[in-house]
């Protein structure tokens, strides 16, 4: 047998290969009432508590502030930011939750069986590159942790010229951190909630304490909010005001397109609607909270402006609480990235090579082009970490834009799973490709390039264009959204008639009670018998409950 044979994965989605549309186990549905459902509203808060607390999510308001915003202004922005990407992240996630289908798969219905390898490889260039920002992070802390053990590592020689925006220290402690994520990289998606519940309880509670020390450092409220607003480079306070909203959607644009990829594995479809709200709206907002009060208070009592929080640990005239601040965020990244950013990109590359690449083999592949990303260019400043998620954001915005108009709007949520695995099925459209979604892809993401042009560095650019950029992803969201339905509104195309949700819970309903009758009328019915009947009808309730 040839190497490329043994590298073939095997599929259970008799579907798929009937119609000769190849797939693996990671791009099946996961139906209601499977054994892999074991996500709950806990596990779906975790998920959310893992994704706030970390130095992105901190840096999004600490950036705001640096710039010159009053804290209170650079949360209200925050709180904005994340109210306007739940609305697509809310949707994006029942729809995985009821179909079982992960992103890349769902993606078919509205940009083709072959027009969605273009909309995952968007998403997945950015899901490598946030991969690479957030590991250099973990270098980061990393280096915090060694120089509060060895302080002579301060004295590290550095062989890197001061144009490369990477000193040879932090680029030994990025591959060192590379390293470690290694064998985690291995976990399946479904057994990640022990991660997440870890960080649920060992985050909050470092939040908790930097927001204290930051308070009581500086005086209490009075002088950390009192800050007045001043934008130094004379940018209007409002433009500001909506570059951070546009910087706060930032790290979650992706998670609002593959909110699928987890909500595939919930029980209950009811409960990722309000733990997406909560999840958003309160907990990732607090960590904001927490960047913008420790950014202000650090300029109250150092006099200095630091927008990175490991930047604040190195001021601290105490080696453990160095290496414990370090420690702690250093376990933060890694839950993220290897929740949200390995897992997209894994999916996303399993639908181009379906045969070869399954979510572990996905992630080893992110890890490597994450290196070749150089994210060291993005993270030596807060303007260049900034123009990075407005940049990326414009994209991703288009996208949400189209798919959820498409389900929503377009469609009244009639969705025939089986569809999206038939290669000469309704979504074949026009040789694989639905023409509306590029359509409105380039509409969307058209009135933005001006001013991705002069955040890039182009002069010349009109003021009106770069104050437009600064709500690139609200523009591109609405403007493709609005273009797709015009198009279908003009051209329709065959929308499913019937959704297969309900046929598969009379189906799952008439197993369970099958067996749990036949359970209870065995001659000799023993307890061991009896529990399982038990279980049996309780998973008959809550297939129906869902």
């Amino acid at each position: 047998m040839g190497l490329r044979k043994r590298l073939e994965l095997r599929s259970e989605n008799t579907e798929a290969f009937e119609h000769g549309v190849a797939s693996n186990k990671d791009l099946d549905p996961v139906p209601l009432g499977s054994p892999e459902r074991t996500w709950t509203w806990p596990s779906l808060l975790g998920f959310w508590v893992a994704e706030a607390f970390s130095i992105s999510m901190y840096q999004v308001s600490s950036t705001s502030v640096s710039k010159g915003l009053n804290p209170g202004v650079a949360i209200a922005a925050v709180l904005v930011g994340h109210l306007l990407v739940c609305i697509p992240a809310m949707l994006d996630g029942y729809v995985g939750c009821i179909f079982g289908i992960n992103f890349p798969v769902f993606t078919r219905a509205s940009f083709g069986m072959r027009g969605s390898l273009f909309a995952v490889f968007v998403r997945g260039i950015v899901a490598c590159i946030w991969f690479g920002t957030q590991s250099f992070q973990g270098g980061q802390c990393l280096q915090v942790m060694i120089s509060a053990i060895w302080p002579s590592f301060n004295d590290f020689p550095n062989h890197l010229p001061a144009s490369a925006h990477v000193t040879s220290a932090e680029l030994l402690c990025f591959f060192l951190f590379i390293i470690i994520q290694l064998p985690l990289l291995w976990l399946h998606v479904s057994s990640l909630r022990w991660m997440f519940m870890a960080k649920t309880i060992l985050m909050p509670i470092f939040g908790l304490t930097l927001f204290i020390w930051a308070l009581v450092a500086a005086g209490g409220f009075g002088p950390t909010f009192s800050k007045a607003t001043h934008i130094k480079d004379g940018t209007p306070t409002a433009v500001v005001f909506f570059q951070c909203v546009t910087t706060t959607i930032g790290p979650k644009a992706t998670l609002a397109l593959n909110m699928l990829d987890f909500t595939r594995y919930a029980k209950y479809p009811r409960q990722v609607f309000w733990t997406q709200a909560v999840g958003l709206l309160v907990l990732v907002t607090a960590c904001g909270v927490l960047g913008a009060t420790v950014t202000s208070a650090a300029q109250v009592i150092y006099g200095e402006t630091t927008w990175n929080p490991l930047e604040v640990a190195t001021l601290w005239n105490n080696r453990a609480a160095q290496f414990f601040a370090g420690l702690c965020w250093a376990f933060a990244v890694i839950g993220t990235n290897i929740s949200a950013n390995s897992v997209s990109f894994s999916n996303d590359l399993a639908l181009w090579f379906p045969k070869y690449v399954n979510t572990r083999r996905g992630a080893y592949v992110c890890a490597v082009l994450g290196i070749c990303a150089c994210p060291w260019y993005i993270q030596y400043s807060a303007a260049s970490f900034s123009s990075f998620l407005g940049g990326y954001a414009l994209f991703l915005g288009a996208i949400a834009g189209i798919i959820v108009t498409d389900f929503w709007i377009c469609r009244r949520q009639n969705l025939a799973v089986s569809s999206l695995y038939q290669a000469h099925g309704i979504h074949r459209y026009t040789g694989g490709i639905n023409i509306r979604a590029f359509i409105a892809f380039v509409c969307g993401i058209v009135p933005n390039m001006p001013g991705l042009a002069a955040a890039c560095g182009q002069s010349g650019v009109p003021k009106g264009a770069t104050y437009l950029y600064s709500l690139s992803w609200l523009v591109s969201t609405v403007i493709a959204g609005t273009v797709y339905w015009i198009s279908f509104k003009i051209k329709p195309f065959p929308v499913d008639e019937r959704t297969e949700l309900r046929d598969f819970i009379r189906k799952r309903l008439r197993h369970l009670l099958s067996k749990a009758r036949d359970s209870l009328a065995s001659v000799n019915v023993g307890d061991e018998a009896k529990s399982k009947a038990m279980k049996l009808l309780a998973m008959a309730k809550l297939t129906r409950e869902s």
